[in-house]
This record gives structure tokens, sequence and C-alpha cells, in this order.
């Protein structure tokens, strides 16, 4: 089962530590609630608006847990309700998740301000995390570093299926990766649950809206789990080129780094 955390249970808030142990599976929105400011925490209502959070998946011990932390016990006069919403990890709506739970505010709200963005965290200045699918050099921590990247909260090892990698994109390697649909690939990286800064240090790397866009993926574990996770991919799919052996050798040294040989990406020799 999953929840969605919109408040004082997303990362860096005092209750999120209930969540430790659980599964990031992504950051998204769900519709048909407004947000608003209870003081030092927020509560939600349904609406016409949009709220953003984090999804966990949790299992039964833990939602018993939560249900006594947001004083829920199944009666007409509780703080909060506990509801099923369905949640968006895209723009586009094509990646979604259904019977999300998620704790409704159950008292009276109407002298309370409303949080317009419905995002708690960007409200009180916060810093969010999301996923970050590295498929390419970003597989390597030297390079990330370099780039910028501060710290990775949690890596784990990745497939995006469906998908291979080519090198299409020019840059200062001849030519960079990107990814391209393809039935019978798969493409190995890296989940690096991250703050949004560290992944905002890489836009510049990445000529991000000029030559690659932050595009949402749902890629697997090695059990097979999924998680919803932004990638750089570029929308020019045409031709191929060569890029440089060091280019290359890069990659593949952040691939053997924690993958060994036990996976080869589609496109990727």
């Amino acid at each position: 089962m999953y929840l969605f955390a919109y408040g004082s249970l997303r990362y860096g808030f005092e209750l999120n530590h209930f969540l430790k142990e659980s599964r990031f599976v992504g950051y998204g929105f769900t519709e048909g609630f407004e947000m608003y400011d209870l003081g030092s925490y927020p509560g939600v209502i349904k609406g016409d608006g949009i709220i953003w959070g984090e999804v966990y998946e949790i299992n039964d011990s833990l939602l018993k847990t939560l249900d006594e932390v947001e004083d829920y016990k199944g009666k007409e006069d509780d703080l909060y309700i506990r509801y099923k919403t369905r949640v968006f990890f895209d723009q586009k709506r094509k990646y979604y998740l259904d019977g999300v739970y998620l704790y409704v505010y159950n008292q009276d709200i109407s002298y309370r301000d409303k949080i317009e963005s419905g995002d708690y965290s960007a409200y009180v200045g916060m810093p969010r995390v999301i996923n970050y699918f590295a498929y390419a050099e970003n597989t390597n921590i030297k390079i990330l570093k370099e780039r910028g990247v501060r710290k990775i909260l949690k890596e784990i090892n990745a497939v995006l299926p469906g998908y291979s990698i080519i090198f299409n994109v020019k840059c200062k390697y001849g030519y960079c990766a990107n990814l391209k649909e393809d039935p019978e690939g798969k493409v190995c990286g890296y989940i690096y649950l991250m703050i949004e800064d560290d992944l905002n240090s890489l836009d510049k790397a990445e000529e991000h809206l000029i030559k690659y866009f932050r595009e949402t993926v749902k890629v697997l574990d090695e059990n097979g789990k999924e998680y919803f996770a932004s990638a750089y991919v570029s929308d020019y799919k045409e031709g191929q080129g060569t890029p440089r052996e060091e280019y290359l050798n890069a990659i593949k040294e952040g691939l053997r780094r924690k993958w060994g040989e036990s996976c080869k990406s589609s496109g990727l020799t």
C-alpha cells in the first residue's frame, strides 16, 4: 500500500522519521483538494485544487502507527479522515497510482489561510526531494561531483525497460547519450534520491531546456519495484554519432561501480 505525505510527514519535517525505512516511490500531485496553513502543519480538505507531496510504500503496521499519529479512529469527529486518491507523477498524467492513502482534515478550516501552491515544502522554504534516474555519464560519481551535486541521499540499482541508449546529441564528447523507445531494450542506471537543488545544479551541464528536458520515467529496482523519477531526455531522435572513448569509459566506470558486469544497457557496447 502507498501513502501520500503532503505535510509534516515529508522529508525534512518532524514526522518524517516514521517513514525513514519506507521506500520513496516518487514526488507527485493529487487533484480535488485544497491545502490550508494550520499553524505548525498543514491540512487538506476536498476542493478544486492540486496538492503536491511524496509517495511512500508502507505496510499495515506502519499504517496503524500513522493512524494514531494523525488521530484517526474511524469516527465522525476525528481530527483527520483517512482517504484514498489517485496520485500523478508527471504533468501529462501518464504515470499514476490509484488507492494511495492520505489524511484529510476533518475540522473547521474556514478561518485558516489557504496555501495556494498546494506545496507545503515550498510554502515554508523546505527543500524538496525527488528521484532522479541517471543512465549515462551521470552514473559516474566523479562526474556528478564535478557538476555540483553535493549529496545523494540514497542510491539504488535500477533499470528503465522499453528504451535503449543512442548517441545523437552533439556535445564536447562528440556525441552524448540520449534515450529512445525500444520495445526490446533496457537501460541500466541508478535511482538517486536527492534534494532538488542538487538536480538543479545538473541542469547547466545537461543544457536543460536547450538540449535536454527533464522527463518522468518509470524505472524498476532489482526486485521489480517501480519508481517514478526524472531523467534527462532530448527530443532529438534522429541519427547517431560516435562518442569519444573517454566518454564511453566514464559511463562504463559508473555502471560497473555497483552493477559490476550483471547488467548491459541496450545501445551501450
